[in-house]
């Protein structure tokens, strides 16, 4: 973590301290560099107060013993069918996992407890297919998890399960991670795997909503893939179940858990419950935030020039984007009921977040808008930015006789010549 900006770390800090923040770990970063950074990390927030979960795949451990004992096993993530065979194997690699993972703790100071925490059922007869020794969770013992952290050390979840009978399953470590989150009632699940998630060009995927979550892991090849899909399957529906944040990080960039959730741009990809749930109405103290947002983009006559007073009449018409609570983001919608109208205004992205999602965002909250307004169009002007209206958002070009006749003499005593864009909302 670069410290460059300890204002900007240090507002996090109110909202994380006490938190529980369930972070699962691919088999592979464990056995990589970079494990011991992220144990690293992990003090840091132990520090701050933050209770974290450390949930362990073992893929990565089950294939090479596999490979190192010539023994050939049926699968290695807990998704697939699990021999006996195979239940031997993952069971000896995690035990092996779980005591590396205990020592390298004591390396970073901090003290470590495995347990038998997850009860487990057979997950049964899939596609027509018994699985056998591969497990479901069924119940998480938050109060001995409780009870570990109250203590000052971090439980240590491995993926292994017991059934009621005394029985082993081997267990999915996102799914076990989504489990042990939601008995814990966590805050955060980060799951760092051995990948994180990319744009087609190559760039950084910001954030999603559960739905593009869900859409996204469908596109992805199962037989490449399945460690991706598995985490946005489970990211997704940790959303639905009530945790607010969810990221995927790639553990084998190096220094990513800081990065992730003490900047607001973040590293990773965040999964998010709800499309509109970062954009809230404004208030008077935001006046201040949203004008210096906005400043260059007025000063490059990009945007209207507004005072503080025309904000404070018009606020009812202003909404924030807003990153764990950082504004990223500003957005008006200016009603004219008598013409079934709305105009979209002030549309705006911190730099730091250009090239993510939010203008779409923030375009889509602000049609919402009219709509329940009773507007049956919407209308952006536009100097610099009606292209990007136009390709991205589904806006025409109009003549200036569609603008109210107040907006209309507005727009002529402003010389500002803006290109007029409409788009229908029935």
């Amino acid at each position: 973590m670069k410290f460059a900006d300890l204002r900007g770390i240090l507002q996090y800090v109110p909202q994380f301290r006490g938190a529980v923040f369930v972070i699962a770990v691919d088999g592979e970063v464990v056995a990589s560099e970079y494990f011991l950074g992220l144990l690293l990390d992990i003090a840091v927030l132990d520090s701050l107060s933050v209770k974290v979960v450390l949930v362990h795949g073992a893929s990565h451990q089950i294939r090479a013993l596999s490979t190192a004992r010539g023994v050939p096993i049926t699968s290695s993530d807990g998704l697939g069918l699990t021999d006996a065979v195979t239940l031997e194997i993952s069971e000896e690699a995690i035990n092996l996992l779980d005591s590396h993972i205990l020592q390298q703790l004591t390396a970073v100071d901090l003290r470590g407890a495995v347990g038998t925490w997850l009860e487990a059922h057979p997950a049964g007869i899939i596609k027509g297919r018994d699985l056998e020794h591969t497990g479901t969770v069924e119940k998480v013992d938050a109060r001995g998890l409780q009870a570990i952290l109250a203590n000052e050390m971090i439980p240590v979840v491995s993926p292994i399960g017991y059934d009621g009978q005394g029985g082993v399953l081997r267990l999915n470590s996102d799914a076990a991670a989504l489990a042990v989150a939601i008995a814990m009632k966590a805050q955060k699940i980060i799951y760092v795997t051995a990948a994180g998630l990319k744009n087609a060009d190559g760039s950084r995927l910001p954030a999603l909503s559960i739905e593009e979550a869900k859409k996204l892991a469908t596109t992805l090849d199962p037989k490449s893939d399945l460690a991706t899909i598995s985490a946005l399957s489970n990211a997704a529906r940790a959303c639905a179940s009530g945790i607010a944040r969810v990221h995927i990080v790639n553990g084998l960039d190096g220094e990513v858990l800081l990065d992730e959730l003490f900047s607001n741009e973040g590293v990773g990809t965040m999964i998010y419950a709800d499309e509109y749930q970062q954009i809230r109405p404004a208030e008077v103290y935001d006046i201040p935030a949203m004008m210096s947002m906005i400043r260059q983009s007025v000063a490059d006559d990009e945007i209207l020039p507004r005072t503080r007073r025309e904000m404070k009449a018009a606020l009812g018409d202003y909404f924030l984007l807003e990153t764990d609570g950082n504004p990223v983001g500003v957005v008006a919608v200016h009603h004219y009921p008598e013409h079934k109208l709305a105009e979209l205004a002030c549309l705006y992205i911190r730099n730091s977040h250009e090239n993510s999602g939010h203008g779409r965002k923030l375009v889509a909250f602000a049609e919402k808008k009219a709509r329940e307004r009773g507007a049956e169009r919407i209308l952006a002007l536009s100097t610099q930015a009606w292209r990007y209206f136009e390709q991205k958002c589904g806006f025409k070009s109009a003549p200036a006789s569609i603008l109210p006749p107040v907006r209309r003499q507005k727009l002529l005593a402003s010389g500002r010549n803006s290109k007029v864009m409409v788009k229908s909302l029935v």
